[in-house]
């Protein structure tokens, strides 16, 4: 049957509706509409259809079979199972998912095996991988977790190879937080699949998720030889190598980027963050103007970055326009708080700088009574709690942010002096050992030395809050 057919078919059901009667069809005409209507995805009628059919044609397996499709979307899965069991046709694919699909939802796990166990004895049952398969997605879709990998792993000791079984373990080894297994697993297809362009780009991907930022930038260079990059990997490439400090090669593909891409305000705010490492303060400026120039909607660090750029490049009064603008438009934003309120002390308006900062508090306080993994937030926390003297509390922050990401900059060094409030040399002196020059040199710049002095030397753990909030604003490390 044609397209047309399909109108005609449809015109005459609805007419029928209109006029309360029942046309005939047969039940190949009934299967064509209903098949059109799940292409189409519209099942505005599909049920009306359907219904007719089966009252035409009760005996017909392909009807029934649509029933129960229908009824386990509806959620009635004990009808669907009842239904589907009452067929009696042997080796029929859609079937068979069918009832194991309605086993899973009803929690008869035991009955899922014995049926593929049988089905997998029976010679004349050819699909039965591709059944597996089709099961392992479904399960994983659903978001039910234990039961996907349980049955995973059991395939895979029948399927070792399997690219469909590995790839949704791999899945859900990244799910559970395991990356390390999920790298292993994505290891195991390429090994089978070598020119495989998604199977490259997930290790990079994963490989960046542990901040192997060299591993996932090879991973996303092989990824590129197998097939042409799109945006996504492009993009993920760029974050790489800008986190690997290579900052001109990440402008190299943001600037490849810019002219095919919709989202080009984000791209050049990209572009911008590198400029800035690169301290090509000027560059950044032009960029970030023309975003807020566009935007009403520009995102807070936009402006903070903004704001730094005209300080950077002695544009001064730019700088307080667009701050006292970002304070209106972000008036709950830390970072943009911290520049108001270190403003209103360079001018010597200490009563209002202290108003700010006292609402900076009450917005890191907000924050720390919230549960994340998200490292930023929980080293927020950390330092909140560090500079009210809670040093033991802020020490489970730095632990849980040490498990969670060993490498991040300067973790070392907020454990050291944490350990040092506490008078612990023991793991003071273990942790200042672990700072690397690198970032000791980062720290001890001169606009931070005088401060970080008088955390690291101080002999009373209360600090006045004029001195703690000059404190915390010259952190330029504070995010919000």
């Amino acid at each position: 049957m044609k397209n047309g057919d399909y109108s005609k078919l449809l015109e005459r059901y609805l007419s029928a509706l209109e006029k309360g009667k029942e046309a005939y069809f047969d039940a190949d005409e009934i299967l064509f509409l209903l098949d059109c209507f799940e292409d189409e995805d519209d099942l505005t009628h599909y049920e009306g259809v359907l219904e007719v059919g089966l009252k035409l044609h009760p005996t017909r397996d392909e009807l029934k079979i649509k029933k129960c499709r229908s009824l386990i979307i509806n959620e009635h899965y004990k009808d669907a199972l009842t239904l589907a069991e009452s067929i009696q046709e042997k080796n029929n694919q859609e079937l068979d998912t069918i009832r194991l699909e309605c086993y899973f939802y009803l929690k008869n796990y035991d009955t899922v095996y014995d049926y593929l166990d049988e089905l997998l004895s029976d010679l004349s049952c050819t699909y039965i991988e591709e059944l597996v398969e089709y099961l392992a997605t479904f399960l994983n879709d659903l978001e039910m977790i234990n039961d996907a990998e349980a049955f995973i792993r059991y395939w895979l000791l029948i399927f070792p190879d399997n690219i469909v079984l590995n790839n949704e373990l791999c899945y859900l080894y990244e799910l559970n937080g395991d990356i390390e297994g999920a790298i292993n697993v994505c290891n195991k297809i390429i090994d089978q699949n070598p020119y495989s362009y998604e199977f490259w780009f997930t290790l990079g991907r994963l490989y960046s998720l542990l901040y192997e930022y060299e591993k996932a930038i090879d991973a996303f260079d092989f990824a590129c030889a197998c097939d042409k990059p799109d945006t996504e990997l492009l993009v993920s490439k760029a974050y790489c190598l800008f986190m690997n400090e290579n900052y001109n090669k990440a402008i190299e593909i943001y600037d490849e980027l810019l002219p095919q891409n919709e989202e080009n305000n984000h791209i050049k705010s990209l572009i911008a963050e590198c400029y800035i490492k690169l301290e090509d303060f000027e560059h950044a400026y032009q960029l970030l103007k023309d975003i807020i120039q566009q935007e009403n909607n520009a995102e807070a660090g936009t402006y903070i970055n903004y704001i730094r750029c005209c300080v950077e490049t002695d544009r001064e009064q730019e700088a307080s326009l667009v701050l006292l603008k970002a304070t209106n438009l972000f008036p709950d934003n830390v970072r943009i708080l911290s520049l108001l309120a270190l403003t209103y002390l360079e001018n010597g308006k200490e009563e209002m700088a202290l108003s700010v900062t006292d609402k900076i508090f009450k917005q890191l306080e907000l924050v720390s009574n919230e549960d994340t993994n998200d490292c930023d937030k929980l080293l927020q926390k950390g330092q909140y709690l560090f500079m009210q003297g809670e040093f033991k509390k802020a020490l489970k922050y730095y632990k849980k942010i040490l498990k969670l990401n060993p490498k991040m900059p300067l973790m070392h060094f907020h454990m050291a002096m944490t350990y040092f409030s506490l008078g612990d040399m023991e793991q003071f002196n273990k942790h200042y050992r672990n700072i690397s020059q690198k970032e000791l040199a980062e720290y001890f710049k001169p606009s931070k030395l005088k401060s970080a002095h008088e955390v690291l030397f101080r002999e009373e753990k209360y600090i006045p809050i004029e001195e703690l909030s000059k404190e915390y604003l010259n952190n330029k490390t504070n995010n919000n």
